[in-house]
């Protein structure tokens, strides 16, 4: 399948690899979405063998299974009737900085004894009339959520964007990397929050979309990590500076860090903009320590959310 034609089933996540055939990304929570009609298989073929790479299949809006990759393919069989389908990247075995400099390349998609096949995310001109929803920050965006004692797990399909995308019935678009700040102090400084805006990787840009609503949780880790009130206010103004021009038909949704940090310098700062709303989530109790937050309080931050926007 041609580069074009692939990125027509790919999420924003995804971009054109820039050194050959497939698309790259980035991102864990980057998906795949079709409707297809019969049965037959879909095949998914990978530029390398990625170890402990692992995909959820979606099917008609709900979590069917996880599936790991053995080698460079993998095969889905396709039901009976029609149906939508998504496939959610959910972990690969390494670094996040490996991840961002390296890129997890899609090589192929191939779809065998199916009778109807078609794209359901918006392509350009469609994106204006159903813009995506878009969510940046961190690793609680980016889905990394607590799936047992004291061990964390990407389970994007679960995370609260994800959930927040299919109850308003619009597409998702995600940028959030682990570790991530706006601040010195955040412990993980690759990619920086405003290089994630334009890139999925060191040379490769970002697909643009229309989106009408963009919400953005940064902080946390830069106040866990001892950022001064006057580091951060500082980190906040150029970023919100960047949101406007990356995203200039949108509204924000800024939502305070979850143990209560930094909430007047939101305010302070936003109040410099009229396309900002600030979301004080100090009442919600959502524990970020010592594991990230669970299923149901996902579902907890989701709900409140739904509320706002």
């Amino acid at each position: 399948m041609k580069n074009e034609r692939l990125l027509e089933f790919a999420s924003p996540e995804w971009s054109a690899n820039p050194e050959g055939q497939g698309v790259i990304c980035s991102q864990y929570g980057a998906y795949l979405a079709f409707q297809a009609s019969g049965v037959g298989e879909v095949r998914l073929t990978f530029a390398d063998e990625y170890s402990g790479l692992t995909w959820t299949l979606m099917v008609d809006g709900q979590d069917e299974q996880q599936l790991t990759v053995d080698g460079t393919n993998l095969v889905i069989a396709l039901r009976e009737e029609k149906h939508q389908y998504q496939l959610i990247l959910d972990q690969w075995d390494t670094n996040q900085v490996a991840f961002w400099q390296q890129g997890l390349i899609l090589s192929n998609l191939a779809f065998e004894g199916v009778a109807d096949v078609m794209a359901i995310l918006p392509n350009e001109e469609e994106s204006e009339s159903r813009p995506y929803i878009t969510f940046v920050g961190d690793s609680i965006v980016a889905g990394e959520l607590m799936a047992g004692v004291a061990h964390d797990r990407h389970r994007p399909s679960q995370s609260f964007p994800a959930i927040v995308a299919r109850d308003l019935k619009q597409p998702l678009n995600r940028i959030a990397y682990g570790g991530t700040g706006l601040t010195n102090s955040a412990p993980f400084q690759e990619p920086k929050a405003i290089d994630a805006l334009w890139r999925v990787g060191q040379d490769v840009p970002r697909r643009r979309v229309h989106t009408d609503k963009v919400v953005v949780a940064y902080g946390l880790n830069d106040a866990n990590y001892g950022a001064t009130a006057e580091d951060f206010a500082f980190g906040l103004r150029v970023y919100l500076l960047e949101l406007v021009k990356r995203f200039h038909q949108a509204h924000f949704y800024l939502l305070t860090p979850w143990n209560g940090q930094f909430k007047e310098i939101f305010e302070e700062e936003a109040s410099r903009f009229d396309c900002f709303t600030i979301v004080d989530t100090s009442s919600w109790q959502i524990a970020t320590r010592p594991t990230h937050p669970d299923v149901a309080a996902h579902a907890k931050i989701a709900k409140e959310l739904e509320l706002i926007l």
